[in-house]
């Protein structure tokens, strides 16, 4: 999948951190010329020799997102179920659920961070806000197993509980449970590590109340962490459309993420969780045109609202151009406000697409983050929509598909 970088349609800066940083390398201003492959190495090697540059004071927040971090996000894999989704034995699985091998692994096919989803309710006594222990004590060493594989790992509080997110009392041991992690995790090498307020905030017709949580949650994880970089996303479950109702924190060392799953039909094709019109559909083909659905549509007469959205998908022509389309909304909000982004998630539910299918959008997905130097995490290290490892012989194999399809090196 080696590809061309055409010459970006915006200033480099705005999307490796802006300010018109001196430190920006060789690497990043020649990227109109090398080719994909050649583009994930040089990142690697930037992000590692900037890694080990002596740190700021502690008591000195940084005015912008060092470049070398940015770097660190060009690749990386959400890991969905370690402190999310436990299973079996709570010691084992929380010690062990990925061994040191395995976090190498993830190196080696070309990975460069890890998004750690941590549901608060694995962590977060909801009443108080603090931390249970022992759990604490797993997510760090869990953080320092992939920092020894040469791994950024941001750390996601990955709250699903929308109920929770809105009511007040919660919200106030949320900003208390964030002061006393922040503080924790201030002892990590913030070179490797970054700092997600929350999970694809909703908050839908109280956006406002998302801006002044947002700028609470990200004023007490700075006091604490000054050096760490933040992320933060919009409202409206933290998609594109969301980050153009978020206001912007003074803070300037912040990464600015989006989640994107579209199109829908495709992405969500036969997820039985995801609503009545995706539940029928299969063998959804991408790209898209109304030539391509044409086959599908007698079999869903009986589905008006799942035909419909089949016809509707065809007309719309989904394909690089339009994901590049609909990735322009997020890029020119970045340019707008000088600020980097992130794709925190993205992927296909498989069990009922076909794999060339997966493989043409995963293909285009990640060139058009490439092309736009935007840095990803595809969902999951260890969930279908993406990489979805698993073990043979005891070992990690993913999903060669998605892998080869966004240019890593399955193994």
């Amino acid at each position: 999948m080696d590809v061309g970088y055409p010459a970006p349609s915006i200033p480099l800066t705005v999307l490796i951190g802006g300010h018109n940083l001196s430190q920006q390398t060789d690497f990043m201003t020649n990227l109109t010329s090398i080719d994909r492959r050649t583009f994930l190495r040089l990142t690697a090697l930037a992000g590692a020799s900037l890694a080990i540059t002596p740190a700021s004071s502690a008591s000195d927040s940084l005015t912008a997102v060092p470049p070398g971090r940015l770097a660190r996000l060009a690749t990386g894999a959400n890991v969905c179920r370690w402190f999310r989704s436990p299973r079996g034995n709570p010691a084992d699985h929380f010690t062990n659920y990925i061994s040191d091998d395995e976090a190498a692994f993830m190196a080696r096919i070309g990975l460069k961070h890890v998004r750690l989803c941590v549901a608060p309710r694995v962590i977060m006594d909801r009443t108080s806000g603090e931390i249970i222990e022992e759990r604490g004590k797993q997510l760090e060493a869990a953080i320092e197993r992939f920092h020894r594989a040469g791994l950024l790992v941001m750390v996601d509080i990955h709250n699903e509980d929308r109920a929770a997110e809105l009511d007040h009392a919660w919200q106030e041991a949320f900003v208390r449970f964030w002061g006393t992690l922040a503080t924790r995790l201030s002892r990590l090498d913030p070179e490797l590590t970054m700092l997600e307020i929350i999970n694809e905030p909703v908050f839908d017709r109280r956006e406002e109340e998302w801006n002044t949580l947002n700028a609470r949650l990200a004023a007490v994880i700075r006091q604490s962490a000054p050096q760490h970089t933040i992320v933060t996303s919009g409202p409206n479950w933290g998609g594109i459309d969301g980050l153009k109702k978020l206001k912007l924190l003074p803070d300037k060392n912040v990464i600015y993420s989006f989640h994107c799953y579209d199109p829908f039909a495709f992405t969500h094709q036969g997820a039985t969780w995801a609503g009545d019109a995706v539940r029928p559909l299969h063998d959804v083909p991408y790209p898209s045109s109304p030539e391509a659905v044409a086959p599908l549509l007698p079999a869903l007469e009986s589905s008006p609202a799942s035909k419909k959205m089949v016809e509707s998908y065809g007309d719309q022509r989904w394909n690089k151009d339009k994901l590049a389309a609909r990735f322009r909304q997020a890029i020119e909000w970045g340019a707008q406000n000088d600020v980097p982004l992130y794709c925190g998630e993205f992927g296909v539910f498989p069990a009922r697409s076909r794999p060339e299918h997966r493989a043409n959008w995963f293909h285009d997905f990640g060139e058009v983050l490439a092309e736009n130097r935007i840095g990803w995490a595809v969902w999951g290290w260890d969930e279908g929509f993406g990489l979805a490892r698993r073990k043979v012989e005891g070992k990690p194999v993913v999903d060669s598909v998605v892998a080869q399809a966004l240019g890593l090196k399955p193994q």
